[in-house]
């Protein structure tokens, strides 16, 4: 015999068909040492002269099942010292098959989520080179390693490859290893793009109209300018070539409509940092359209005007000031909202963040999740607020009609007139010196009211305890009832005639209507 294919045909004759698994984990033992003595210099033909003949080696195989036999038997004979190492050997091989066998189903999906990743970041490297000019450091980096790592996977299927794959994955090794430590040094692992600042100025003041989008960090600065300038905007910061080209190649006739830094698998590795947006505006001219969408950034936005202003923003602060709008409409997951001193029909929509509005004019729209909320100095028509669990908070306003609901949160309204009506279904209601009529819903959280003037009001709860402090000067009539609850009214005497009348009403919760004291 005087290759391997040879002695393993004789040594599978060797063996029983039911043992042809243990005869295959052999099979693979013998290749992989004749790999290695080949590596060393070994002939194929001195390899396999080494060999125990194959009978005899089957006539051992054997030999372990019949002791393994011997073990089991109930009349064994074997030292119990022989008979525990032999049990710890054999569990060890029962692992090993196990593991063997485990890694033989998976080794296919190990090497096609490999192949998969690989060709994930060889189209990251080549598309940033070609879009960006510029060598995509870890991409380029994982695409060598997977490279490696493949060769290694695929070993065992080309026997006789095996010494020029090992060379091979040891060269990729250390290339990616060079490089990591290359694009360390000289900061080049992420992408950073370049510095970049440019001037844009629109042709004209009629129909005028911005629109940016970012998913990168953006300071955004409304500046007002003379009315005999053009609408214009300056950028300024770091940015990808491609976003350059965008920006280069773009015709401005009246509108500015540009999307940079927009976010996708191919920008994993990307970090431009902080961009400046400046917009120059000049006085007296009304913009057809004011449109941010930002993933990060902080806003000042100041002296606007325009049909439609519209603010997109995940995370950041917006403070705006004398802003003029037909309609508004500000989505924000996380950060803070503050207006002051502006006119136009708004929505907003918060998750977590604050939204204070000051003296705005136009109706009001707020959806809100957990956030606080502030307003003052309201001049509505309509004002809607729905919040979950944050806090509303409504003071010295005027408005034909409010609509306040919460979940488990508080909703306080003081000293606002109009039609109000305030519902809860966990949380707290607070009514302070309002007027107008007045009406308080809570399920099971407590509602108190405060009033020196008199007014029109329904109160009603499930379970909440309901208190309502009245001045006395002020008295009204006062009906107020509670199934199961203590109840005391200190206006149950006030006559029936009067034209202001409170109706008070629980399920199964304290009521008590006191004389309010100074």
């Amino acid at each position: 015999m005087n290759t391997m294919e040879e002695y393993l045909n004789r040594l599978k004759a060797a063996f029983a068909e039911e043992d042809i698994e243990d005869f295959n984990e052999l099979k693979e033992y013998l290749l992989e040492q004749l790999d290695i003595c080949l590596e060393e210099g070994q002939t194929e033909a001195d390899v396999v002269s080494g060999l125990a003949p194959p009978e005899e080696v089957a006539a051992d195989y054997y030999a372990d099942l019949s002791l393994d036999a011997a073990i089991n038997a109930k009349t064994s004979v074997v030292p119990r010292e022989e008979i525990k190492e032999v049990f710890i050997q054999s569990q060890k091989k029962r692992m090993q098959k196990l593991l063997k066998a485990a890694f033989k189903v998976l080794k296919p999906l190990l090497l096609l989520l490999l192949v998969a990743s690989f060709a994930f970041f060889l189209a990251y490297t080549v598309k940033e080179l070609n879009e960006e000019r510029n060598l995509a450091g870890i991409p380029t980096i994982l695409c060598v390693l997977l490279l490696a790592i493949i060769l290694q996977v695929i070993k065992g299927w080309a026997f006789e490859k095996r010494k020029l794959i090992n060379g091979l994955s040891l060269g990729l090794l250390l290339v990616g290893t060079m490089m990591l430590l290359f694009f360390s040094a000289t900061g080049q692992l992420m992408y950073t793009g370049r510095q970049y600042y440019k001037e844009i100025s629109l042709s004209s003041n009629n129909h005028a109209a911005f629109s940016l989008d970012s998913d990168a960090d953006v300071e955004i600065t409304t500046v007002e300018v003379s009315s005999a300038d053009k609408p214009s905007l300056m950028v300024k910061g770091r940015f990808k070539e491609s976003d350059i080209k965008k920006i280069e190649a773009g015709l401005y006739d009246n509108k500015v409509n540009l999307t940079l830094d927009e976010e996708n698998l191919f920008d994993t590795f990307t970090r431009t940092g902080r961009s400046e947006v400046i917009f120059f505006i000049p006085k007296g001219t009304i913009l057809d359209n004011f449109h941010l969408g930002l993933s990060r950034g902080d806003l000042r936005l100041l002296d606007i005007q325009t049909k439609n202003f519209d603010l997109d923003l995940i995370s950041g602060d917006v403070y705006a000031k004398n802003i003029i709008a037909d309609e508004g409409n500000i989505r924000s997951d996380y950060g803070d909202v503050i207006i002051e001193e502006s006119a136009m029909n708004l929505k907003v929509k918060s998750a977590s963040g604050k939204t204070v509005i000051t003296g705005m004019l136009g109706d009001l729209t707020i959806e809100g999740n957990q956030g606080l909320s502030i307003l003052k100095f309201l001049r509505s028509d309509n004002v809607v607020l729905n919040n979950h669990s944050g806090r509303m908070i409504l003071e010295d306003s005027e408005t034909k009609k409010l609509t306040a609901t919460a979940t488990d949160g508080q909703v306080i309204v003081k000293r606002t007139n109009g039609d109000l009506s305030l519902v809860n279904e966990s949380g707290k209601i607070v009514s302070e010196e309002n007027k107008g009529i007045l009406a308080l819903k809570n399920g099971s959280g407590p509602t108190i009211a405060v009033q020196s003037s008199k007014l029109n009001a329904r109160v009603s709860s499930q379970s909440g305890f309901i208190k309502w402090l009245q001045d006395p000067s002020q008295s009204v009539k006062v009906t107020a009832s509670t199934e199961t609850g203590e109840l005391k009214n200190d206006f149950s005497d006030v006559s029936g005639k009067e034209k202001y009348k409170i109706d008070v009403k629980s399920k199964t919760g304290d009521v008590k209507i006191l004389k309010k004291v100074e």
